[in-house]
């Protein structure tokens, strides 16, 4: 007889939360969890001996032999990188440090300051050879960081994991990413709570109704800084140096894949209402919902069918 296994843990430094239906979750839990523990050693930006940490520790020197898993990821970021013009990509490390600092400091960076810092990030300084499996950090003080694509992947690969290991019905959310293998067991759709951007944790504006997808949302809400009595939020664009200034409070990305959906949340966030929507249409995506500073939210092409709006907000179909 199927039943269902539900847990909380902390890992990749986030709350993970998963549910799974089958002949034995509690052992598909137990194989995902420890997944999870191979994945947090190989992304991590924190973590002494990382992938990630070892080819930061070698930029400007030398390439770094790196694992199938992640040199798939960032060949993937690359492409992500290149599909949103770098309004997404891996290598703003250095520019979030320089915003941190100056959080601290309660002192804005001076622009000179932001254009060294800039020259850091440049998407160019990541080198891979697929060959050989190896990447480079041309610069030495260049830096990649997996976060905003990282949970993504991981939640791609733990769907397929419960898959392949018999589970009939899944979900996982990895700090805010989430992803559905199948329906809930009563054969009825997910539901996928999105959160309001003014209002506390918890507190949904809207909901995704899913099954096989993934639900990501970007926002300017939960990290942010105050310098000088105004806040200055988390999401840096690559381009300009400056945390984004698009006309957008939120975007939620809904895709059969997690790590794009993860990716091109942030990409469409940077890019804007506009751009954003073009981006999503492009790519693919089952769709997107857009939360604007205008407080209106606006559905892209086919997430009609996907989306309950629980406040009462203007909504519009793009």
């Amino acid at each position: 007889m199927e039943t269902i296994f539900e847990a909380q843990d902390f890992i990749m430094n986030t709350g993970v939360e998963q549910k799974i239906c089958g002949h034995a979750p509690h052992a598909i839990y137990e194989a995902s969890v420890n997944k999870l523990h191979a994945l947090e050693q190989m992304m991590s930006f924190y973590r002494d001996g990382s992938e990630t940490t070892e080819l930061n520790r070698h930029a400007g020197k030398e390439a770094v032999k790196l694992s199938q898993d992640m040199m798939f990821v960032l060949e993937q970021a690359q492409a992500f990188a290149q599909l949103s013009e770098n309004a997404f990509h891996i290598l703003l490390a250095p520019m979030v440090q320089l915003w941190r600092n100056a959080g601290a400091e309660n002192k804005l960076p001076a622009r000179d300051e932001i254009s060294k810092t800039l020259k850091l990030c440049d998407s160019g300084n990541l080198v891979l050879d697929k060959a050989a499996g190896t990447a480079y950090l041309k610069q030495e003080g260049a830096m990649l960081d997996l976060g905003a694509i990282g949970k993504g992947f991981a939640a791609d690969v733990c769907c397929d994991l419960y898959k392949a290991l018999g589970a009939t019905s899944a979900f996982i959310n990895l700090g805010g990413n989430v992803k559905t293998l199948g329906s809930r067991p009563d054969g009825k759709p997910w539901v996928v709570g999105l959160q309001h951007p003014d209002q506390p944790r918890g507190k949904s504006y809207g909901a995704i109704l899913c099954a096989d997808q993934s639900v990501v949302t970007s926002g300017a809400y939960e990290r942010y800084q105050v310098i000088d009595g105004r806040k200055y939020h988390h999401i840096i664009d690559g381009r300009t140096g400056y945390p984004s200034a698009s006309d957008l409070k939120s975007v939620t990305v809904v895709s059969e894949n997690s790590m794009q959906a993860d990716a091109l949340s942030t990409a469409a966030f940077v890019m804007g209402l506009r751009k954003g929507t073009d981006l999503i249409d492009q790519a693919s995506c089952t769709g997107a919902v857009f939360f604007t500073a205008a407080n209106e939210v606006y559905l892209s092409k086919g997430m009609k069918q996907h989306f309950r709006l629980l406040e009462r907000f203007p909504c519009y179909e793009l």
